[in-house]
């Protein structure tokens, strides 16, 4: 079971966000995109896409792999499937100088039996909900966090920074790219929240799991969307929570969702 919430913020006149639910697939992804109206959207939905379309083609192929071989073969496959994408949007870039720049965050989460795969370019992420608590699974590619490992900068003086903004990896930037992929295991009760750094900035891991203990999971996503909005909403805002369970509810689950696909193309193409 899943539920997405996307909104265009406070500040920004368009949503370069695009997302993807398929809860009969098992894939649930998070894009930002960057590059200007044209481009960013177009880098986020087109990364989307193409994931998608790799897992979907990837997929039968997985139930011949022997099961001690299986994680290995998922990683494979979602590394694959960021480095087509990012190939994909490198080349369009390359060819239109209106789209030149473009780039997108991939945050993911691929779930194959009882076990679960992030997948994680850029500064997007991806929270567990476990047992009442949450914790970051991703690790943000950005500047910021990179001063903050190397002892150069503070927690709290990296959040109160202006560089947010400053990735270090990104799909698209090249043909290819190297993704974190975090396999897991996936229990009954777990949930996951996927997001764009239009929500994170706002909103932290213990805060997360308050929310989560106070509202339906099928809520969180828009409660989440709301309180971001109130406390500033300066970016496009993303939200995806998926819940590990064996019940149904058709009135809350969303089964399969994506954001409508756009001709995000500047005229005159």
């Amino acid at each position: 079971m899943a539920w997405p919430a996307t909104d265009v913020g406070r500040v920004r006149s368009h949503n370069e966000d695009s997302h993807l639910v398929d809860s009969a697939l098992g894939l649930y992804l998070v894009a930002d995109g960057m590059g200007g109206h044209a481009g960013g959207a177009h880098a986020s939905q087109l990364c989307v896409d193409v994931v998608d379309k790799v897992v979907r083609r990837g997929i039968d192929a997985l139930a011949r792999v022997a099961p001690e071989h299986r994680t290995a073969a998922i990683a494979e496959m979602l590394a694959v499937a960021a480095s087509e994408a990012s190939a994909r949007i490198n080349d369009q870039a390359a060819t239109d100088h209106r789209l030149q720049g473009m780039g997108t965050t991939l945050t993911g989460l691929f779930v194959y039996g009882e076990r679960g795969y992030v997948v994680h370019v850029g500064d997007s992420r991806a929270f567990l909900l476990r047992g009442g608590t949450c914790r970051q699974l991703t690790t943000d590619h950005s500047w910021l966090n990179e001063q903050v490992q190397a002892g150069r900068m503070s927690e709290e003086e990296a959040a109160q920074s202006d560089l947010k903004h400053i990735i270090t990896r990104s799909v698209g930037f090249e043909r290819q790219v190297d993704p974190d992929v975090l396999p897991l295991t996936v229990n009954l009760g777990d949930a996951f929240l996927l997001c764009s750094d239009g929500l994170s900035n706002y909103i932290d891991a213990e805060e997360f799991a308050v929310l989560a203990r106070d509202h339906w999971y099928a809520d969180l996503p828009r409660v989440c969307l709301e309180l971001a909005n109130k406390r500033g909403g300066d970016d496009n805002i993303t939200a995806v929570a998926v819940l590990a369970c064996n019940d149904r509810d058709d009135r809350r689950a969303v089964p399969h969702y994506r954001r409508p696909v756009l001709d995000t193309l500047p005229p005159g193409r």
